[in-house]
């Protein structure tokens, strides 16, 4: 039997123990009007369908035994999470509908079967219906931060940020934990959205405002670097994107193309040496390595950015790394770069020529070419691309730069 059959099973076993118990213990005129015997029958049949994996009949039959009342009502609740869980949404709507119109139950049973309505119909699609169902939850004071976090939910699919962030208030009113950064994600979009309008003055305010509940957020920073940049204001963006870094030095190779530009732009190039140094430091990351190691390349010498990208790879393996050098060695004309350890004999000192070299940066390459570059913290979703949230747990600033042989 399926692990869906058995959960049902043990549903139904539950139920009806409680039915059997109130139909042996009825007052002798009411088993006259539902006889043992004749509920026994059902009980049978409903199971006769369950063992034959006949669910959907087994159900119809235990929902007609099970009528809704202060014992049963568990069991219903159940069996509408059953049928959510399952996909069948509209057995899950009619189920938890079937016990609010049932007269004679607890505030809590109702309200609770409420909460279970409005996620029946989020599942559906029907987000305008859960939405109100959550709302009134709210007014009610009744299950407060379960509707709140399902109206955040709502607002999120709809990009309905300022919502979003008068729920999200409300959430940290209720003493829920880590609702700051969520709330200067919010101010950062409309942040965003200003911007690219144009209006740079709003922009500043929403991001002022974001920055009252994560005084640390890379993503203001990010945007206020390139609201900068916008206007030509190049010291000031290379100062933000710095200060993104200190924040958060995981944004590095996102941020490092553009903070070196800026850092030209403004005339500070001078420094560009000591902060690269400064990030491999702190990192150990490829992107500041190849980044160094163009300077070197620049600056002093084909052979003497090798020897550094060299050394810093045997400490440190990097597949990106190897196909830098490699790069660099097939536009080598003097064959004479210090590579021949690190490439295990096929370096252009030896018998490997010109053609060995593309057949190893090719293999490089496709090694790379299909690597995820990011992955989630909570639930381990990686992607090529960085997510402020993440698409699979829907939690905020938990995609980071996967590091490794393989990634920085």
């Amino acid at each position: 039997m399926k692990i869906e059959g058995l959960v049902l099973l043990l549903i139904v076993v539950a139920a009806l123990a409680t039915g059997g118990l109130i139909a042996k213990y009825k007052p002798r005129k009411s088993r006259k009007q539902d006889p043992e015997e004749r509920f026994r029958g059902h009980y049978f049949r409903g199971l006769n369908y369950l063992l034959n994996e006949q669910q959907d009949k087994a159900i119809d039959v235990f929902l007609r035994l099970a009528e809704v009342n202060q014992d049963t009502v568990e069991t219903h609740y159940a069996l509408g999470n059953l049928f959510r869980r399952r996909g069948e949404v509209d057995r899950a709507i009619r189920c938890h509908q079937n016990i609010i119109a049932k007269p004679g139950l607890t505030e809590r049973q109702r309200t609770r079967a409420l909460l279970e309505l409005g996620e029946d119909y989020m599942r559906a699609g029907l987000l305008d219906r859960a939405e109100r169902l959550f709302a009134e939850l709210v007014e009610g004071d009744a299950h407060t931060p379960s509707a709140l976090k399902h109206l955040l939910d709502i607002y999120q699919q709809e990009k309905d940020w300022h919502k979003a962030i008068s729920i999200a208030k409300q959430l940290a009113q209720t003493r829920q934990n880590g609702m700051g950064h969520i709330i200067a994600n919010y101010y950062s979009i409309l942040a965003e959205e200003s911007a690219l309008q144009s209006d740079f003055d709003e922009a500043h305010a929403y991001l002022r405002q974001a920055r009252q509940y994560n005084s640390e957020s890379v993503r203001s920073c990010l945007l206020e670097a390139r609201m900068a940049e916008q206007q030509e204001q190049f010291s000031d963006a290379a100062d933000a994107y710095l200060q993104a870094y200190c924040f958060g030095n995981d944004c590095l190779p996102e941020i490092l193309p553009a903070l070196l530009q800026n850092l030209e732009a403004a005339g500070r190039q001078a420094r560009i040496p000591e902060y690269l140094d400064q990030f491999i430091a702190d990192t150990h990351g490829i992107t500041p390595v190849i980044a160094r190691t163009r300077l070197y390349k620049n600056e002093q010498g084909l052979k003497v950015a090798a020897e550094f990208l060299v050394v810093f790879l045997r400490q440190h393996p990097s597949v990106q790394g190897l196909a830098y050098l490699i790069d660099m060695n097939a536009t080598e004309q003097s064959n004479s770069l210090p590579v021949d350890g690190l490439l295990g004999g096929l370096s252009s000192t030896q018998s490997a020529d010109a053609s060995s070299r593309d057949i190893l940066l090719e293999l490089t390459h496709q090694l790379l070419k299909n690597q995820p570059v990011y992955r989630c913290k909570h639930c381990g979703f990686s992607g090529q691309q960085h997510q402020w949230q993440c698409p699979s747990c829907k939690r905020w600033d938990t995609t980071s730069r996967i590091r490794g042989v393989n990634g920085e």
